[in-house]
């Protein structure tokens, strides 16, 4: 009997793990604002004065950072059963329109909290709200499901517009957890 129930927990598990529940509502209120907070120094924008890629962690640009979070909304969110966490986060862009764009993120994050690795998988073109739904929620899902996004990449798909980066010449470097030329990245490609 009891092998029988061990076999049962460890099978309600497994598909809990592959269950397609992307709503960010899985975390409440206060996790969304720390983890926006936590990647924040990565997706985000610099401050405007004295902010560099070395000093950004410091603590005179809290503040900003703190409010820059706020101006991106959390539209999925998955965990998988090696506790590799997947985010899908939008911001409104610059444009004569109301657009925004999104970004998909793979995390991992030891017992402490800290992020011990971090990658933008892909950043979408600017779009509407209902155009950039469906399109990221399609990539996002493909991610999670480590599928290929290439095909969505903007030297192979065409006229439709899905992701801006990574491209032919731009590629996300995890070491420096920056979007760089590829020819400036080093170590392994992920």
């Amino acid at each position: 009997m009891n092998k029988l129930l061990m076999f049962l927990t460890f099978l309600a598990v497994g598909f809990a793990c592959q269950e397609k529940n992307y709503s960010p509502d899985q975390l409440d209120d206060k996790e969304k604002e720390e983890v926006m907070y936590a990647m924040v120094r990565y997706y985000g924008r610099l401050p405007k004065k004295f902010a560099s890629h070395e000093n950004k962690f410091e603590g005179r640009f809290d503040a900003h950072y703190r409010k820059h979070a706020l101006e991106h909304n959390l539209l999925a969110y998955h965990k998988d059963c090696n506790e590799r966490e997947y985010f899908l986060i939008s911001r409104e862009a610059p444009s004569l329109f109301e657009k925004y764009v999104a970004t998909g993120i793979v995390m991992e994050r030891d017992e402490a909290e800290n992020i011990v690795y971090y990658k933008e998988v892909f950043r979408t073109w600017k779009m509407r709200e209902p155009e950039l739904q469906i399109k990221s929620m399609m990539l996002f899902d493909r991610m999670v499901q480590g599928q290929d996004l290439r095909p969505y990449y903007p030297q192979h798909s065409g006229t439709e517009e899905y992701i801006e980066f990574p491209d032919a010449v731009n590629a996300y470097d995890t070491r420096t957890r920056r979007w760089l030329h590829s020819s400036l990245i080093t170590g392994t490609a992920d």
